[in-house]
């Protein structure tokens, strides 16, 4: 009696109704490939149990074979224990890697799963491939190759994970990463129900549907599969916190080190995940606002080519983004670093969102014009007074801003024209002159020539970080051209301004780090100091004392705060509701306090609004009476 008697009760593991023909058939084949199998381990003259323990101890079995010497065909056997997909893996690796860059074809392919009843309830898979080759050579060159692969299939074969990441590795096309992805996504629902719906394949077709081919071959099938499933959690999660705080911005953030597979090796970049919700119809959120956001933490850091991934809803207002970044040097992110990434980056991207404004039509005042050009006309009365001028805003395009700028000056002789002064000039303005005419004489004997222009600059450089234009330092950067090419002007209608960036510049100053951290919101708390004219007046210290309550309390998330110091009593609220505004509008009305001894603050941040006020007085009582009165319990 031979062992293989003994392995007589095979059932192979099919759905034949029937078909009692096609079963015998299956299992005679079975029973076929299990005794050269045996041939080869040497065990087909014993039959004691030990030795088949012995045998499937030993799994996964891969035995490759040739009829004779110079043989041009290869046979490889495989006996392991079933695991799915093992009989693909075993038939892809051996097809394409045998010979590497060489697709194999074979002339028999045949896999079968099968349990042995007298061996309890496990299920077996074995497997055959019969490759023919040109000649016995190219055999020889399998053979010699195949012990390169023989780990990488039992690794492959013992696990699911491993067989993935081995044709990864080994390099699969974009379909059929596709199929290893859809089947990632299958089992991710089948292990997390409670997180997962079918719809995740909405998410995953749409995935495909919106990457490029370059994007999937460079990349991972976890890698893709994560960012589908990322995708469809953060909305998820945006879209309930939505539904709790409808009028509120939210995101969701995500760092994660990824590997991208190159041409010339592997290179290791950063991920990042993003899910926000858009409040308005004409918001804007995509690679440019990220990165410049990156860039506030970490200078040199750049967008890697074709990484970029936006998943947009109409429905919802919920935009899904991913986006891998590199370091201009090459040099990777340090632990510091994606720290200091996550640490501050949320916050600071959902003041990013751009928010897209329709051009305004508005043709030019041309009686506005005429009066200035006499007020400026009238200023100068003296032989060396110096040039006067109005700086205006004139329009804004995508790339660019007007500025009317209408230039009165005294010609001395042998004055140069304005329109040669301004070909000449070394200047990043581009000027248009619109027309230049006598105002008058200065004692009969000095001309006083009126020169209306626009001056157009690129707006890329005054660009804040929600994008919005600083017509503030825009108009600045204009008047100090002005002043290269015409030399000392007096800038009529922009004394206060300067004035107010002066006072800006030393709050900074003085707040130091602090300042620098937090810029975006200290320039729009400088500018929502009440009254206008105490801008450029109050000193920075009690403005100093503000801002660090006001930073105190986001922080924490108060809804009061007063601060009390010699000579003045800084008060700030949260609102959470237009009625409750409107409550401390009316108690401070009937304090009957007026500038300069009052000065206010309202600032919206995001969705968030935020009423302060500093009192100034040396008068003890007075003081403790408007502390009494906005000690409000809300």
């Amino acid at each position: 009696m031979s062992l293989v008697s003994g392995l007589m009760r095979i059932v192979p593991i099919i759905d034949i109704e029937g078909e009692c023909a096609g079963v015998h058939l299956y299992t005679n084949s079975i029973k076929n490939l299990l005794r050269r199998f045996l041939a080869e381990e040497q065990l087909f003259d014993e039959y004691q149990q030990e030795h088949m323990d012995e045998l499937f101890i030993r799994l996964p079995l891969i035995r490759p074979s040739t009829g004779d010497v110079e043989s041009s065909q290869l046979s490889v056997l495989l006996l392991c224990r079933q695991r799915p997909h093992a009989g693909k893996f075993f038939y892809e690796m051996l097809s394409r890697w045998l010979i590497p860059g060489k697709r194999l074809d074979f002339s028999l392919f045949f896999a079968a799963d099968f349990r042995l009843p007298d061996r309890g309830d496990e299920v077996y898979t074995i497997a055959e491939i019969v490759f023919v080759a040109e000649d016995y050579r190219e055999v020889k060159a399998m053979l010699k190759n195949f012990p390169l692969i023989d780990l990488e299939i039992r690794l492959g074969i013992a696990s699911s994970y491993h067989a993935s990441r081995i044709l990864e590795i080994k390099g699969l096309s974009v379909d059929e990463k596709t199929v290893a992805i859809q089947e990632l996504i299958a089992s991710l629902i089948r292990r997390r129900p409670q997180d997962f719906d079918y719809d995740l394949f909405s998410q995953m077709q749409h995935f495909f549907v919106t990457c490029h081919d370059g994007f999937k071959a460079q990349r991972e099938c976890k890698q893709m599969c994560r960012i589908i499933y990322v995708f469809y959690l953060f909305r998820k999660a945006v879209r309930s916190f939505v539904e709790r705080f409808p009028k509120k911005r939210h995101l969701s953030f995500k760092l994660l080190n990824t590997r991208l597979h190159l041409p010339f090796g592997v290179k290791r970049v950063l991920s990042i995940f993003v899910g926000v919700n858009f409040l308005k119809e004409n918001e804007l959120f995509e690679e440019n606002h990220l990165v410049s956001a990156l860039r506030n933490y970490i200078p040199d850091v750049k967008a890697v080519s074709g990484s970029f991934v936006l998943s947009r809803s109409r429905e919802d207002k919920i935009h899904t983004i991913y986006l891998e970044v590199e370091k201009e040097d090459g040099t990777p992110f340090s632990l510091e670093e994606v720290k200091r990434l996550r640490r501050g980056l949320p916050e600071d991207l959902k003041g990013r969102v751009e928010q897209l404004i329709r051009p305004v039509f508005m043709p030019r005042n041309e009686e506005e014009v005429m009066r200035n050009l006499l007020i400026l006309s009238k200023q100068l009365k003296y032989k060396r007074d110096i040039p006067q001028v109005i700086i205006s805003f004139d329009e804004q395009t995508d790339t660019e801003l007007s500025f009317l700028v209408i230039l009165v000056r005294v010609m001395q002789e042998k004055a140069i024209g304005v329109c040669q002064l301004l070909s000449d000039a070394d200047t990043c303005l581009k000027f248009q002159v619109d027309r230049v005419k006598n105002m008058g004489m200065i004692r009969n004997k000095h001309p006083k020539e009126a020169s209306v222009l626009r001056a157009r600059l690129s707006n890329a450089q005054f660009l804040r970080k929600d994008h919005s234009v600083d017509l503030y330092k825009a108009r600045q950067a204009v008047a100090l051209e002005l002043q290269k090419i015409f030399g000392d002007v007096r800038d009529y209608n922009g004394g206060m301004i300067a004035k107010q960036i002066e006072a800006f510049i030393a709050l900074k100053d003085l707040l130091g780090e602090v300042g620098r951290r937090h810029d975006f919101l200290l320039e729009n708390f400088f500018h929502a100091i009440f009254p206008v004219e105490l801008r450029s007046v109050l000193p920075p210290e009690p403005l100093k004392a503000l801002f660090f309550l006001l930073i105190e309390m986001m922080e924490k998330n108060e809804r009061a705060k007063l601060l009390i110091a010699p000579g003045c009593t800084y008060a700030l609220f949260h609102l959470h509701a237009s009625l409750e505004e409107e409550k401390i509008f009316n108690i401070v009305n009937e304090l009957h306090l007026a500038a300069p001894q009052l000065v206010s603050l309202r600032l919206k941040v995001l969705n968030t609004t935020y009423l302060g006020y500093i009192y100034f007085s040396d008068d003890l009582k007075k003081q403790e009476t408007f502390r009494e009165a906005l000690s409000l319990d809300f």
